[in-house]
């Protein structure tokens, strides 16, 4: 199938397009926006899609430029005859018409069937399948976008697969690699294997095989209640002698063990109340010893913090009398550093006042320097200005357009002379006259208008010069950039755009210069000077008087007279400042003694007063103690009636503690806590009521499980349950000798599929081999399910996978994947196929440029038909001036 030209109409921003495709290479050349990738996609949506189809795919190519429907006619040569296809998209009006060179005119469905097996599909495809028509013939059809894109993707129907494996079968010699008995075996085999399992290996729902295991699992159940029914009625058995035994413990045990714990108890309450009156007696005499201890030891520690106070307090007295001795010390000083702060101040004053002097009269020279000098900088600016206004106001932007119609002027003349002819008189035996006018032997004539030639009296000729039309215009838009040229030659007050450039780059550079001008003077503080000199000289009048007759000399030095004030000045600053310095540290002295005489004179007070409360206190704790000795004796009789106390209270602790431990051990006998009788007892008698309750519960399970015989209905439903496993067991073997016939299948025909590879490895190797790789560098795996996969291409020592290349050898690799398949497919597409790239190369550097050339001649050799679009047609020049190859077109031109 090749193509021979298309039409289009009304398609987008095509209103008119008509080409024509060389039988081998044909470039098609515009700029982006010039509706390359719409020509692409309404050859494609002819041939494919149905002209009756709605929706998105024909909403796509309407214009919206140009009214009407879009329509599409294409001729091709199919099945050795030329047709010629006419597709108008209106939505259910859309028509379609196909015919051939032997008389045969089809239209409507029939046509579009016929269509579609010319193409080697099935049938078109509907508005609703709009989703398929990307995958119709992608393998040859690269639109914009996809020039990296593995060819061998996706689905079989991308690349044709099953017309694909025909023709690798073919080239791969006479033996069949797939015979048509095993795509039947293979077939039975897999709808067999399907009765029991899913595409995904499940075990498919409803199948014997599952309804098998449905069956064992429920026997399996079954069995398991049984076993339950009689696990159940033996652990009932097992919990009723359990509830008996402990009942029987209860009466003969534990009850008469209850009675001896209540005895013990009420004598322990008795010997407890009898300890009771010993115990206080013994805390009492307990805290009358600790209270003694305690107020002879507080007497003690407050006769010795006394002691200690009065010695402070001495202390003290004679720290503050030394204090106030050096208080006088510090005033004296510190009223001495005042008055050396006042003389220094005072002097420091006279000194300011004269540097300010001295300042101000720097400050009236500046300023004076300052006048002179922006006075001769307005007297340049104005010889600057005066150079300015004589000279024509031309800016770049006039100069720029003035020689850009000089160059559109030089050009249209270029244009015309090329267009001209041009005629020359060499020698002439007769009158020789152009329109009209004697032409002798000379220079050549050149024509741009047609002329009148008369050669003597009997012959003359009208002579025109070429491009028709396109002279006329030339010509015309000579005539309209003279007038513009003139015009703003007038307007300029020049006669080129030279003397326009040498004024314009004169004016820049003085207005350079004055802008230079204006930032010196900007500099410069002129605002107000005048004022800032009357008000300068205010101030120095004022100066002079404050310092009076004696500074007012005429003859001083001002420069060293300004250093030497700064320098005493500085001086008496720091002289200020060592003084100042010196009287806050006498200040901050005699501050800190006044605050340590305040402090020591608090401090003496607070002794006093110490000494006073512990006079106080230890006449009170005297008082205390003696009444104590009158009322319990010395401390040796109160110690030893103590001891007499405890050994009673101990032999009386020691048998109450035999009591306990006897409790302990009867209340410990069965593993219990320690509980109160009545606890234990309230216990015991609920203990008793919950197994009876068990034991009734006991009784009535058993009474219900043994109803029915759980031995014999467990032995009838182990025999279900081995049944049941034998039919599923025999049912999963034949669905395993399936499975594994169907992989040893698949195996088997895996081996024979690298056989399906070698072929198109070998058709792909010579267009790899032009583009620099080696011919065995492609790796191409095949499976019977999946088809063609793992595309990889050997470089060195390393094998890459398509998708880890880079983007230029992607895209050239997928185009020679393509070439090669076309070039297989091509028998059974009447010897040839057309491969479209729409911009497909736009990782493609100018070094692999060179590549992919010969690459793409190679496969216009093997007899492929190429269309490339693209937006720099001159890489591609080359190819095109060999006539075998194809030719160039350029969109542009060729649109209406």
């Amino acid at each position: 199938m090749r193509l021979l030209s298309c039409h289009l109409r009304r398609v987008r921003l095509h209103n008119d397009l008509e080409l024509t495709f060389a039988p081998g290479l044909t470039v098609i050349g515009g700029p982006n926006e010039a509706g390359k990738s719409t020509l692409v996609e309404a050859l494609h949506k002819a041939l494919f899609l149905r002209s009756t189809a709605t929706g998105q795919g024909v909403e796509e190519l309407r214009s919206r430029r140009h009214s009407g429907h879009p329509e599409v006619d294409i001729r091709f040569e199919a099945g050795g005859r030329v047709w010629h296809l006419r597709k108008r998209f209106s939505g259910a009006s859309g028509t379609c018409q196909l015919s051939h060179d032997g008389g045969l005119a089809l239209s409507g469905s029939a046509a579009e069937e016929r269509l579609a097996t010319l193409l080697g599909m099935e049938q078109p495809v509907e508005g609703r399948g709009i989703r398929q028509l990307p995958e119709r013939w992608a393998h040859l059809w690269v639109r914009q976008g996809e020039g990296g894109a593995n060819p061998l993707a996706g689905s079989g129907e991308r690349y044709d697969r099953h017309r694909l494996e025909q023709q690798l079968q073919q080239r791969g010699g006479s033996e069949a690699l797939r015979s048509s008995l095993d795509a039947q075996v293979l077939e039975r085999i897999q709808e067999q294997w399907a009765l029991s399992f899913t595409t995904t290996g499940k075990v498919r729902a409803g199948s014997p095989l599952a309804e098998a295991r449905r069956r064992e699992h429920e026997m399996a159940l079954r069995v398991h209640l049984a076993q339950e029914r009689c696990s159940e009625l033996e652990a009932s058995m097992e919990r009723l002698r359990m509830v008996n035994t402990r009942l029987e413990r209860i009466e003969s045990v534990e009850r008469p063990a209850l009675e001896r714990r209540r005895a013990l108890h009420h004598d322990l309450k008795l010997k407890t109340a009898e300890l009771e009156p010993h115990e206080q007696r013994l805390q009492l005499l307990q805290q009358t010893l600790q209270q003694l201890q305690a107020l002879q030891q507080q007497r003690e520690r407050q006769l010795l913090e006394q002691r200690q106070r009065q010695g402070q307090r001495e202390q003290v007295v004679a720290d503050l009398e030394a204090l106030r001795r050096q208080l006088g010390e510090l005033r004296s000083g510190h009223d001495r550093l005042a008055a050396q702060q006042r003389a220094l101040l005072e002097r420091q004053e006279t000194s300011q006042q004269r540097l300010e002097l001295a300042r101000i009269e720097a400050s009236q020279r500046q300023m004076r320097h300052h006048r002179e000098q922006f006075e001769r900088l307005q007297s340049e600016a104005e010889g600057l200005k005066r150079s300015l206004a004589d000279l024509a106001p031309i800016d770049q932007e006039q100069v720029r357009r003035l020689r850009e119609a000089e160059q559109r002027l030089a050009r249209h003349q270029a244009r015309c002379e090329a267009m001209a002819t041009s005629l020359e008189l060499e020698a002439s035996d007769q009158a020789v006259e152009l329109d009209g006018i004697p032409w002798l032997p000379g220079p050549a004539q050149i024509l741009l208008q047609p002329a009148q030639l008369t050669i003597g009296s009997g012959v003359r000729l009208t002579i025109r010069p070429g491009g028709g039309n396109a002279l006329q215009e030339a010509q015309r838009q000579v005539q309209v950039e003279h007038r513009a040229i003139e015009q703003l030659c007038s307007l300029l007050r020049v006669n080129g755009s030279d003397a326009a450039e040498a004024i314009e780059r004169q004016r820049r550079q003085l207005e350079n210069e004055l802008a230079n001008l204006r930032q010196t003077a900007s500099t410069i503080p002129w605002n107000g000077l005048v004022g800032r000199l009357a008000e300068l000289e205010a101030r120095r009048t004022r100066l002079l008087e404050a310092l009076g007759p004696e500074w007012g000399g005429e003859g001083r030095d001002e420069d060293n007279d300004l250093a030497s004030l700064e320098g005493r000045l500085e001086e008496g600053r720091l002289q200020i400042l060592d003084t100042t310095a010196q009287r806050e540290s006498a200040q901050r002295s005699l501050e800190a003694a006044l605050q340590r005489d305040q402090a020591l004179q608090a401090q003496l007070s607070g002794d006093k007063l110490r000494v006073d409360h512990l006079e106080g206190s230890l006449v009170a704790l005297e008082g205390r103690r003696q009444e104590l000795l009158r009322e319990h004796g010395s401390l040796e009789q109160l110690s030893a009636n103590l001891q007499a106390q405890a050994g009673e209270f101990r032999l009386r602790q020691q048998a109450l503690e035999s009591l306990r431990q006897e409790l302990r051990s009867l209340a410990t006998e069965g593993g219990e806590q320690v509980l109160s009788v009545e606890e234990l007892r309230l216990r015991l008698e609920q203990e008793k009521d919950d197994l009876l309750s068990r034991r009734g519960q006991c009784d009535q399970l058993i009474a219900s499980l043994s109803a029915s015989d759980p031995a014999t209905e467990l032995e009838f439903r182990q025999a279900e349950w081995e049944a049941a496993r034998e039919d599923l067991g025999a049912i999963e073997r034949r669905s395993g000798a399936l499975s594994l016939l169907q992989t040893l299948f698949l195996e088997a025909q895996s081996d024979l599929a690298d056989r399906y590879g070698t072929p198109l490895a070998q058709a792909l190797g010579p267009y790899l081999a032009a583009l620099g790789q080696q011919s065995h560098a492609p790796q191409l795996g095949y499976d019977p399910q999946l088809g063609f996969q793992h595309l990889e291409l050997r470089q060195g020592s390393e094998q890459f996978a398509f998708e880890r290349l880079s983007g230029g050898m992607r895209e050239q690799l997928a185009a020679a994947v393509r070439l090669a398949l076309a070039e297989v497919l091509a028998p059974a597409y009447d010897g040839c196929l057309p491969l479209v790239f729409d911009d497909a190369f736009t990782n493609t550097d100018a070094d692999r440029l060179v590549s992919l050339k010969q690459m793409l001649a190679l496969g216009v050799r093997q007899g492929v038909q190429v269309i490339l679009l693209t937006c720099t047609p001159l890489d591609y020049i080359d190819l095109c001036k060999e006539p075998v190859l194809g030719t160039l077109i350029s969109l542009s031109e060729s649109t209406t």
